[in-house]
Formats: C-alpha cells, structure tokens, sequence
C-alpha cells in the first residue's frame, strides 16, 4: 500500500528514491521493493545490534583507550572492531555464470559460502591480522561485503557506531565485564546472546 501511494505522490524518503532508482532502464518491482524493504529492516537491525555487541565486549576485552573512542579515532575504531569481530562472518551467494576461482570450477547456480570473518584476518592482506589495533591505517573490510552484494545498509551502520560507543563510554567510563561473553548459535549472523557487565 505504501509503496503504491510513494509512486503516485514520491515524498522525500527511501522508499520514493528506491522506486526512482534505475539500472540501464530497468525498476524494481513491487515485490523487489518490499524484499529491499525487509533486507534493509533486517540488515540494518540486526547486523548492527551485533556490531555493536561485538563493539563493546572486544573494547572491554582490550583495556580500550579513550583516544580511540575521540572524534580523531573514532572512524579508524569502527573499522577495526568490524575487521576484528564482525556481526556477520558467513553469507552464501549464489554463482551467476561459471567461475574458476583457485583451481575450483563453480558452475552457474552452485552456491557459494562466503567466510567473510576468515577473509578479515587473512594474514596476507593484513599485517598482525590476529590482533586488535585501531591505529592500524583502515582498509577495506569484507565485513559488509563486496562488489554486487556490498551490504546498502554499512554507512548506516557505521555512522551508528561511531555515535553509540563514545556516548556508551562516556556515560559508563568504569564498564567491566562480568562474565564471559556468549555468543548466539546462528548460522551466519555472529553476535552475542548475552554480555553481562558492571559499572
């Protein structure tokens, strides 16, 4: 219904640009328009709850340093808590045409798991990949991601870590951990079912 009335009188809000936006003259559909919708809703819910679970408990677990949590670190911060725990470490895809990649033949349609945790600390792209360093120089992260399938919702993502946590640590600068950190048994999502702190 909503996405019936935007058409026919466009506002200014996401749904209205989604439905101008056009690849070489094609639109999406109704249906594609509502499974962007509820990608994005999920995407953007529950992939960023876990980054910033994941956020929190690897800050305490690192003795974090108020200069990174500072608007000069803060960005170099976010990047490196998605590189070094990211809220979603597994994502299957599916191969458009056949592919060789590393002497494996992929036919079209084979599907494909993506180890997107595994391909953040790959020690031949990053030096010293095992340990946290936000002063490391940021790069690139497969956190959200790439190419065809690069994750619309990452900016969003981004920039609501990097207001949460300097607030969360301003406001709670004694935070400890409690316990050990638990994580959910989820197929692909990677995210915390339970962080118990003190303050």
């Amino acid at each position: 219904e909503y996405v019936h009335k935007r058409r026919s009188e466009p506002a200014d809000d996401l749904i209205t640009r989604l439905i101008a936006a056009e690849e070489q003259g094609d639109r999406l559909t109704t249906d594609e328009l509502i499974a962007t919708c509820v990608l994005l809703l999920n995407a953007g819910h529950e992939a960023t709850v876990h980054a910033l679970g994941n956020g929190v408990k690897t800050l305490l677990q690192q003795c974090w340093d108020p200069a990174w949590l500072a608007p000069a670190g803060i960005e170099n911060l976010v990047e490196e808590i998605l590189r070094f725990d990211p809220p979603l470490h597994l994502f299957t895809r599916y191969a458009y045409e056949e592919a060789e990649v590393m002497g494996h033949t992929f036919q079209r349609g084979d599907q494909v798991a993506l180890l997107l945790a595994s391909a953040n600390r790959d020690p031949a792209a990053e030096d010293d990949a095992e340990i946290f360093d936000p002063s490391r120089p940021a790069r690139t992260n497969m956190s959200f991601g790439g190419g065809l399938h690069f994750c619309v919702g990452a900016p969003l993502a981004r920039l609501e870590m990097q207001i949460a946590l300097p607030i969360l640590f301003q406001r709670c600068p004694d935070l400890k951990l409690a316990a050990d950190p638990r994580y959910s048994n989820s197929y692909h999502f990677h995210g915390l079912s339970e962080l118990q702190v003190t303050r």
